[in-house]
């Protein structure tokens, strides 16, 4: 996986070469500039920007990068002071924020669920993973964390079918879906709570491996299901699991720093769509998405 990883601090890009450099194939930028110039020579499958950045912000980085047709994912770095700005910045298509400090492997955690994205759907058919009612455009998933992309893409391509789907409607809706099908999985199958999901990732460890020990464990499901229309496209994600208290969650605006572990999902989510609502016991979530050129 190729990631571009961009802060004018070098301690910041220091850490994060010496974290990552075994895992993953980073490139360092310090400013915007040099970041834009790197962005068009080479190809990333993700990019980790700051927001202050000399020369080019992160704002008009990824301003020019969408201009000259870059549609890498990109998930930015802020501080407190900036958290308006980080919002404004999901309306161009992040993925995700981080305040600043944050840990490396919560980080991490984030950065894992963009892997996997080419593996073949057809060996999840044949494994039982993924599988799809011929009636309607209902699926069922075995669920495992690491094949987050895998799902993604497959459910994607559903919505491909629609002659009305444009490039503005992919990058939004999926968003929203690393976001809700993440948490159907996690906290709905595997019941991983935000305390666990903290104390696992302050400590270090492999919270992947723990979230698809613990869905091996259950044996539950996800259960997607997808309509279009000629306005837009709905989807319904639900999980077998006990469900949780939406009201509960913190709002990023509100408490920033409740939400380095909890909460942005849900918010992420309202970023890039019509309308999201849940059920009363928290274990199914439908959400809409109007049609770009309709909006």
């Amino acid at each position: 996986m190729k990631i571009l990883f961009v802060d004018d601090e070098d301690t910041i890009r220091e850490l994060f070469w010496e974290y990552f450099k075994d895992e993953f194939d980073v490139t360092l930028a310090s400013d915007g500039l040099e970041a834009l110039t790197i962005s068009n020579q080479t190809i990333f499958d993700l990019i980790i920007s700051d927001i202050s950045l000399p020369k080019l912000n992160g704002i008009q980085f990824i301003q020019k990068l969408r201009a000259d047709g870059n549609q890498t994912p990109f998930l930015v770095i802020t501080g407190d002071s900036d958290i308006q700005i980080a919002i404004d910045v999901f309306r161009m298509g992040a993925v995700d924020f981080f305040l600043k400090p944050f840990r490396m492997e919560a980080l991490r955690s984030r950065i894992k669920k963009f892997e996997n994205a080419d593996v073949d759907l057809t060996l999840l058919f044949n494994s039982g993973e993924i599988i799809q009612f011929s009636d309607d455009c209902k699926i069922k998933l075995r669920p495992q964390i690491k094949k987050l992309n895998s799902y993604i893409a497959f459910i994607v391509k559903q919505i491909l079918n629609s002659p009305l789907a444009t490039h503005e409607d992919l990058i939004s809706i999926k968003i929203v879906l690393y976001e809700l099908l993440a948490n159907a999985i996690e906290h709905g199958v595997a019941g991983v709570s935000y305390a666990e999901k903290q104390q696992c990732l302050e400590a270090n460890e492999d919270y992947f491996k723990l979230v698809d020990s613990r869905c091996a464990e259950t044996k539950c499901s996800v259960f997607v299901e997808i309509s279009m229309d000629d306005v837009g496209v709905t989807i319904v994600i639900r999980d077998e699991g006990n469900g949780f208290a939406v009201s509960k969650i913190p709002n990023p605006v509100v408490n920033p720093a409740a939400n380095l572990v909890s909460g942005r999902g849900i918010f992420l989510a309202k970023m890039n769509i019509d309308s999201i609502v849940y059920n009363e016991k928290g274990n199914e979530v439908r959400f809409f998405k109007t049609w770009h050129k309709l909006m």
